[in-house]
C-alpha cells in the first residue's frame, strides 16, 4: 500500500512518535541543581572574579537559559549547598555552535578556553557541548565564572553531569548524529540517481534539499569540527544562513513540484513565492553584509514557507490528494520543529525552548526525508503506470482493443529476437475476414465495426497465452505465434477459422455468415521479418485465390528452382503439402 493510501489520522501519530521517540534520549534532567546569573557587557577577569561587579549581576536562574544580548558577557554558576568533587563533575555548554568560552573553576589559577571550531575544539567529547572539567567540584560559596563571546544567535544550555554519565551521553549522541546525517546523505545521493535516471525534477530537489539540510546540521552541530577547514567553512554566521535559506528555497521549490500547486492551488502557490522571495533577500543580504536583521529574514521566510506548506497539505489531503497526504503525514512534524527552532531562545528568542530541541529538529529531518522517499516512490510508480498505460494507448486499437499495426509488430520484432537468440522456431498467420466490403456497403459501417470486434475476440480466444494477435489494417488480423512450427501452427488457425465460420455473426436482428482467409508462414533460419511477412501475406493471398474460407501455409523450404512459394490447403481443412 502506498504512502498516500495512509488515514488521515496518520501525520497525527508520526508527530507524537518522532516527539516521544526522538526527543524522549535527550531530555534528561541535568545530575545536579545549577543558578545561573549574567553580568551584562565585558569587564576586566580581576574586577569580575573578586566580585566587585556582583551588584550588577542578574536575577538567578534556576536551571534556566537565557540569551545573551551582549557580544561578550559574563555569567556566574553557583550550585546550592555546593557540588562534592565525587563522580568526577562536569559542566557542560550543550548547543555550543559559535560561542567561545573562557572558564574560571574553583581550584585552577588561570582560565581554560573552549570552542567548537578552531584551535579549542575538544576532540574527547562530541560536539554536543563544550565540556568544563570540574576537579574539585564547586564548593559551597564558590562560583564557576565564564567570559562568552557570542558567535550566533544561539543559547547555549549549562548542565552539570557526572563524567561516566557524560560519556555515555556523547556516545549516545554521536550514534544518533550518524544515523540522522547518514540517512539525509544517502536519501540525497539517492534522489539525484533518480532525478538522472528518470527526469523528474522534483527529485532533484529533494535531493538539493536534503544536501542543504545536511550541510546545515552539520555546521550548526559542529560533527565536522576536526576535519580541516571546517572552522572556515562553517565558524560564521552568515554563511550558515545561507546554507540555511538555500535549504528552504529548495524546499519551497520541492513542494511546488511535488505538490503541483501551480494547478492544484493557485493562490498557495504565489504565497510560497513570496515567502521565498523573503529567504532570497535575507540570503542576498547575508552574502552582502554582516547584519542580524537578514538572518532574521532567512528565519521569517522559514515559518511563512512551513506555516503556507502546512496549510497547503491539509487542504490537498481534504480533497483526498495522495501527495497533500505525503506531506502531511511527512512533513508536519518539520514544520513543528523547524518553526519551534526559528522562532525559540535560539534564534528569534520569542519564547524558551528546551534542550533537546535540535537533535528533535535533526531526527524530524530524518523522518520527513524516509517518508517522503517513500512517496516520491509512490509518485515514480505512479508516473510508470501513467507511462505504460499510456504506451499500452499508443499501441492499442480502439476498435477492437488489439494491439494496432505498430504494437503488433513491434511484438513480432521482440519474438523474432527471442527465437534467433534461443534457435526456436516461430510461426506467424495472416488473416482477412472474407467479404467485409459488401457487409459494409449492405449495412453500413457501425455493423462491419461490429463484426471486426466479434470475429477478433473469437480469433483471441483460440490463442494460447504467449500468442499475440494485432489488428494489421482495415480488416487485417496479424497473429505471432512463439516457439510454434508450421504443423502446430496449421492446427491454431484451423481453430481461428472453424470458431467464425462455423457461428454466424449476430449482431441485433441479423445473422451474418462470415470466413477467413488464413496464410501461415513459418520464420526460416536466420530470415529477416520483412521476407517473413511477405511469405505469410503471399499464402493469404493464395488462400483468396483458391476460393477463400481455407488456411494456406507457405513452404518453409523452397521447390528446386524456385523460390518460397505458398501451397494450397482444401477448404475441408487437408493440407497438400507438394
Amino acid at each position: 500500500m502506498g504512502i498516500g493510501d495512509a488515514s488521515r489520522g496518520s501525520w497525527w501519530r508520526s508527530f507524537w512518535l518522532c516527539l516521544l521517540l526522538l526527543c524522549a534520549p535527550f531530555a534528561n534532567a541535568s545530575a545536579a541543581p545549577l543558578v545561573l546569573q549574567f553580568l551584562a557587557g565585558d569587564a576586566e577577569p580581576a574586577e569580575v572574579l573578586s566580585g566587585a561587579l556582583d551588584a550588577r549581576l542578574g536575577a538567578p536562574l534556576q536551571g534556566g537559559i537565557k540569551r545573551q544580548e551582549h557580544p561578550v558577557g559574563w555569567w556566574r554558576i553557583t550550585v546550592p549547598g555546593g557540588l562534592a568533587a565525587e563522580g568526577e563533575p562536569r559542566l557542560l555548554l550543550e548547543q555550543p555552535f559559535l560561542n567561545r568560552v573562557d572558564a574560571w573553576v574553583p581550584g585552577r589559577q588561570g582560565p581554560t578556553r573552549h570552542a567548537l571550531y578552531g584551535a579549542h575544539a575538544d576532540p574527547g567529547h562530541s560536539a554536543r557541548a563544550l565540556v568544563i572539567e570540574l576537579p574539585h567540584g564547586i564548593p559551597e560559596g564558590e562560583a564557576v565564572w565564564l567570559r562568552v563571546h557570542t558567535g550566533s544567535l544561539m543559547a547555549m544550555h549549562p548542565t552539570i553531569d557526572n563524567a561516566a554519565q557524560v560519556r555515555a551521553d556523547d556516545l549516545a549522541y554521536v550514534a544518533w548524529r550518524m544515523f540522522v546525517l547518514t540517512v539525509l546523505a544517502v536519501l540525497s545521493l539517492l534522489a539525484f540517481a533518480f532525478c538522472a535516471g528518470t527526469g523528474e525534477t522534483s527529485f532533484a530537489w529533494f535531493g538539493a534539499m536534503l544536501g542543504f539540510a545536511t550541510l546545515y546540521l552539520v555546521a550548526i552541530g559542529g560533527d565536522a569540527r576536526l576535519v580541516p577547514g571546517a572552522d572556515a567553512m562553517f565558524s560564521s554566521t552568515r554563511a550558515n544562513a545561507i546554507i540555511a535559506g538555500l535549504g528552504v528555497l529548495c524546499s519551497n521549490m520541492f513542494q511546488r513540484d511535488y505538490l503541483d500547486l501551480r494547478r492544484k492551488l493557485p493562490w498557495l502557490d504565489r504565497l510560497l513565492r513570496g515567502g521565498s522571495a523573503l529567504v532570497a533577500l535575507g540570503c542576498l543580504g547575508c552574502a552582502l553584509g554582516d547584519w542580524r536583521g537578514f538572518w532574521h529574514l532567512v528565519n521569517g521566510g522559514l515559518v511563512l514557507s512551513a506555516i503556507f506548506l502546512l496549510v497547503g497539505s491539509t487542504v490537498l489531503a481534504l480533497r483526498r490528494d495522495r501527495a497533500g497526504r505525503v506531506v502531511m503525514a511527512s512533513w508536519l512534524p518539520l514544520m513543528v520543529f523547524i518553526s519551534l527552532t526559528a522562532t525559540g531562545t535560539g534564534m528569534l528568542g520569542l519564547w524558551d525552548s528546551p534542550r533537546w530541541l535540535p537533535q528533535a529538529l535533526a531526527g524530524s529531518f530524518a523522518l520527513a526525508s524516509l517518508l517522503l522517499s517513500i512517496g516520491l516512490a509512490d509518485k515514480l510508480l505512479e508516473l510508470r503506470r501513467d507511462r505504460d498505460h499510456a504506451s499500452a494507448r499508443a499501441h492499442a486499437d480502439e476498435l477492437t482493443g488489439l494491439l494496432n499495426r505498430a504494437g503488433i509488430e513491434s511484438e513480432l520484432a521482440r519474438v523474432v529476437q527471442a527465437a534467433q537468440r534461443g534457435g526456436q522456431a516461430m510461426s506467424i498467420a495472416f488473416i482477412d475476414l472474407d467479404h467485409f466490403k459488401p457487409i459494409n456497403d449492405a449495412h453500413g459501417h457501425g455493423v462491419g465495426d461490429q463484426c471486426l470486434r466479434i470475429v477478433s475476440q473469437r480469433i483471441r480466444n483460440q490463442l494460447r497465452g504467449d500468442d499475440v494477435i494485432g489488428r494489421y489494417g482495415g480488416d487485417e488480423f496479424l497473429v505471432v505465434l512463439p516457439a510454434t512450427a508450421a504443423g502446430e501452427a496449421l492446427g491454431i488457425a484451423r481453430r481461428m477459422l472453424d470458431s467464425v465460420r462455423q457461428r454466424p455473426l449476430t449482431i441485433g436482428e441479423l445473422r451474418l455468415d462470415a470466413g477467413l482467409s488464413i496464410g501461415v508462414a513459418e520464420r526460416l533460419h536466420g530470415e529477416p521479418i520483412e521476407s517473413l511477412v511477405e511469405r505469410a501475406d503471399a499464402a493469404l493471398y493464395s488462400s483468396k485465390q483458391a476460393g477463400r474460407s481455407r488456411v494456406t501455409v507457405a513452404r518453409t523450404e523452397p521447390a528446386p528452382g524456385q523460390d518460397a512459394v505458398p501451397i494450397i490447403n482444401r477448404r475441408d481443412g487437408g493440407v497438400t503439402w507438394g
